[in-house]
C-alpha cells in the first residue's frame, strides 16, 4: 500500500473512483454482530482515510478541526489494523 498521508488530490480521487463500496451500502448494521460491524466500519474507513489525510493539509481548515481529524484517524488506525 502506498503512503496515504502524501497522496495528491488526483491520486486520492483515483482511489475513490475505483473503490467498490457497494458491499457497505444499505447494510443493516443494527442486525449485524460486532465483528461484522467492525469489518464494515474498517472497510469504509480504509477507503476514506486518504480523503481525511488530504483534509488535514488544507490551510483553511482550523487547527482544532485538524486535531480532531488526526485523533479520529489515529483511533481508527489502531482499531483497523
Amino acid at each position: 500500500m502506498t503512503n496515504q498521508e502524501n497522496l495528491t488530490f488526483e491520486q486520492v480521487d483515483e482511489l475513490i473512483r475505483k473503490a467498490d463500496l457497494s458491499e457497505y451500502q444499505n447494510a443493516d448494521l443494527a442486525a449485524a454482530d460486532i465483528a461484522t460491524q467492525l469489518r464494515r466500519v474498517c472497510g469504509v474507513y480504509r477507503t476514506v482515510r486518504p480523503i481525511l489525510n488530504l483534509v488535514v493539509n488544507v490551510p483553511l481548515i482550523p487547527s482544532s478541526w485538524k486535531n480532531a481529524i488526526r485523533t479520529f484517524v489515529s483511533v481508527l488506525n489502531s482499531i483497523c489494523v
